[in-house]
C-alpha cells in the first residue's frame, strides 16, 4: 500500500474516530464513510463492506464494522475493522454561539489570547505563513466590512447634505446603505465560512483557559474506552484518527491512555502498549491550542506523547488547506520535549490532493476551502499516495518504525 510504509499485516483493527469542530454526529460520518468506501473501489479495486451504524454500551459512542478485501488478495483473507465514532458533537453545539454578537465577542477575546502568544506567532510564520494568514483573515474581513460600512454611511450623509436633502432623509438613507453593505458581507461570509473559524478560535481559547469541564470529563470517558480496547488484546492495531480540531482531542486522549498504561503496568507492558497504538491526524491544527500561553495542561499532554517513542504517528495535511498546520511537527513547534531526550518524530506528509483529481476538477476543489478540508475523509477518482480507506481499514499498520532523535 503506497499510503503508508510497509509494516506488520493487520487482520483486526480497532479505530477510534474524533470528528472536527462540527455539530454533525455519527450518522453523518457513517454515511460519509459508506459512500466514500463504495466510491474508492472504482479507483483502486479494493473491496469494502461497511456495516450498519450501531450504538454501543456507551451512550456517546457508536460504531460500524468494515470488511476490506484489498485488490489482489485472496478472497478468504479479509481485514476486519471495528470503527468507533467517539461523539462530542453535543459539546460543539453547546459551544456554538448562535448570534452575530456572541460570535463577535468570543472571537475578539480569542484574538487577544492569540496575540499574547508573542514569539509563538513568529514561529508559525516561519514554518507555515499560509496558516497564519488563514487565522487572521476572518478578523481582517470583518474589520474591513465594519470600516467599509462606516465609511459608506459617512459618505452618503455628505453626498445628501451637499444635495440639499434634509437631515431626516440623510440619516435613514445612510443607515440603509450601511445595512445593505453589512448584509452583503454576511452573504459572502456564508461562502467564506469566517464565522466557523471564529467559533473554533473561541473554543480553543476556552479550552486553553480551562473553561470546558464537560470536555475534560468527555476526554476522560474517551480515554477509558480506548484503554479498555487496548486491554482486550483482540486487535493488531488500536488506531486513533483525529480529523481537523479532532486532532487535538485525539492527542489528549492518547496522552491520557499512555499515562494510565505507565501507572498500571511495568516498563515492558508500557512499551508493548505503545507498539499497538497508532495515531493518524488529518488536517491537524494541534498548534492552534498548543501555542496558546494558557494551554499548559495541553502542552503537558503533548510532552507525554513526545516521550512515547514507540507510538506510530502519521499526519496528512495539505499545504493548500489553509485551515491546517500542514507539514508542521506539533511537538517541535510547541517545544514540549525535554532537551537531549529521545522524542517521537511524527511522519508529516502531504496527501498531494492534486494527484488524486483531474486538473480541472482539482482547480474547482481548491477554490472551495471548506470542501478541500473535508477531502481527507472522502474518496478520490484517481489512485495516489493518499487513501483514507486503506489507512483506516486496509491490511497494513499505520506508518513504519518511527525514527527517534534527541529533542533540540
Amino acid at each position: 500500500m503506497s499510503a503508508a510504509p510497509s509494516g506488520a499485516r493487520v487482520e483486526r483493527r480497532q479505530v477510534f474516530f474524533f470528528s472536527g469542530f462540527d455539530p454533525k454526529g455519527a450518522a453523518y460520518y457513517h454515511r460519509l464513510y459508506q459512500e466514500g468506501a463504495r466510491a474508492q473501489q472504482a479507483a483502486r479495486g479494493d473491496r469494502y463492506r461497511v456495516g450498519p451504524r450501531e450504538r454501543t454500551d456507551e451512550r456517546l459512542a457508536q460504531r460500524w464494522q468494515v470488511e476490506c478485501r484489498p485488490a489482489g488478495a485472496a478472497s478468504d483473507d479479509p481485514v476486519f475493522t471495528d470503527f468507533e465514532f467517539l461523539a462530542w458533537d453535543d459539546l460543539v453545539r453547546a459551544q456554538w454561539p448562535k448570534g452575530v454578537l456572541g460570535v463577535g465577542i468570543g472571537s475578539v477575546l480569542a484574538y487577544v489570547a492569540a496575540l499574547s502568544s508573542g514569539w509563538a506567532l513568529v514561529r508559525v510564520w516561519r514554518q507555515t505563513p499560509r496558516t497564519l494568514v488563514a487565522l487572521a483573515y476572518p478578523a481582517i474581513y470583518w474589520l474591513l466590512a465594519l470600516l467599509g460600512g462606516l465609511a459608506l454611511g459617512g459618505g452618503l450623509v455628505g453626498l445628501l447634505a451637499r444635495a440639499g436633502a434634509p437631515a431626516a432623509v440623510q440619516v435613514p438613507a445612510a443607515a440603509l446603505g450601511v445595512l445593505a453593505l453589512w448584509g452583503a458581507a454576511l452573504a459572502v461570509e456564508r461562502r467564506l465560512h469566517t464565522s466557523w473559524l471564529l467559533r473554533i478560535y473561541r473554543f480553543a481559547d476556552h479550552w486553553a483557559r480551562g473553561r470546558l469541564p464537560a470536555l475534560e470529563q468527555r476526554l476522560d470517558t474517551m480515554a477509558e474506552r480506548v484503554w479498555r480496547s487496548l486491554q482486550a488484546d483482540d486487535s493488531d492495531e488500536v488506531l486513533l484518527v483525529g480529523y481537523s480540531v479532532g486532532s487535538m482531542l485525539a492527542v489528549s486522549v492518547l496522552a491520557r491512555v499512555l499515562q494510565r498504561c505507565r501507572r498500571e503496568g511495568d516498563a515492558q507492558a508500557y512499551v508493548r502498549a505503545q507498539q499497538r497504538l497508532s495515531l493518524l491526524t488529518l488536517g491537524q491544527c494541534v498548534p492552534l491550542l498548543g501555542l496558546m500561553p494558557r494551554a499548559q495542561a495541553f502542552r503537558s499532554e503533548l510532552a507525554v506523547l513526545a516521550g512515547a517513542t514507540a507510538v506510530r504517528w502519521t499526519d496528512f495535511s495539505a499545504p493548500g488547506d489553509w485551515g491546517s498546520f500542514a507539514l508542521v511537527d506539533p511537538l517541535r513547534i510547541c517545544r514540549v520535549a525535554p532537551p537531549g531526550m529521545p522524542v517521537l518524530v511524527p511522519q508529516m506528509r502531504s496527501p498531494r490532493f492534486h494527484t488524486l483529481f483531474p486538473a480541472d476538477d482539482y482547480a474547482v476543489l481548491r477554490r472551495n476551502k471548506r470542501r478541500l478540508h473535508l477531502q481527507y475523509l472522502m474518496a478520490a477518482p484517481l489512485a495516489g499516495d493518499y487513501d483514507y480507506f486503506l489507512l483506516t481499514a486496509g491490511p497494513e499498520r499505520l506508518g513504519g518504525p518511527q525514527p527517534q532523535t534527541p529533542s533540540p
